[in-house]
C-alpha cells in the first residue's frame, strides 16, 4: 500500500486542512503567528513521517519513525490546548480537533504496538501497517 492510500495519511491530511482554517483566524501577533506556523509544520512533518514509516523496514526502524510521529502529534495537541485555554478557538472546534487526533492516535498506537511485537520477535514483514 502506498502511504497516500492509507487511512492514517488521509486523516492527517484532514487534520492539516482543519488546522489551516483554524490558524488563518489566529491573531497576527508574533506569538500566535509562531504557534500557527509550528502547528502546521508539525502536521506536515507527520505526513512525511508516515511516508517514511511505510518505507522503513518493519520492526525497530519503523518503530523509531512512529515515535517521531508521536512526538510531533504531542506538540500539535499542546498547541490546540493553548489555543483553547487562551480562547482563540471554541470548545466546539477543540472537540472537532479531539475527534481527529484521537482517531489518528488510535491508529498510530496500534501501528506502534505491532512494530514493538515485530521488533521483539525479530520477524519483518515489509508492507504491513
Amino acid at each position: 500500500m502506498k502511504p497516500g492510500q492509507s487511512s492514517i495519511y488521509r486523516e492527517v491530511e484532514l487534520l492539516l486542512e482543519f488546522s489551516v482554517r483554524i490558524t488563518e483566524r489566529l491573531p497576527k501577533s508574533l506569538p500566535w503567528r509562531t504557534i500557527g506556523e509550528r502547528l502546521i509544520s508539525n502536521i506536515m512533518d507527520v505526513l512525511d513521517f508516515v511516508c517514511l514509516a511505510f518505507q522503513a523496514e518493519e520492526g525497530r526502524k519503523r518503530l523509531e519513525v512512529i515515535d517521531c510521529i508521536i512526538v510531533r502529534m504531542t506538540s500539535v495537541k499542546m498547541a490546540y490546548r493553548q489555543m483553547l485555554n487562551l480562547k482563540q478557538i471554541s470548545s466546539g472546534q477543540y472537540a472537532d480537533f479531539l475527534v481527529k487526533i484521537n482517531s489518528i492516535g488510535t491508529q498510530v498506537g496500534a501501528w506502534r504496538n505491532k512494530q514493538r511485537k515485530i521488533a521483539a520477535d525479530g520477524r519483518p514483514n515489509r508492507n504491513s501497517l
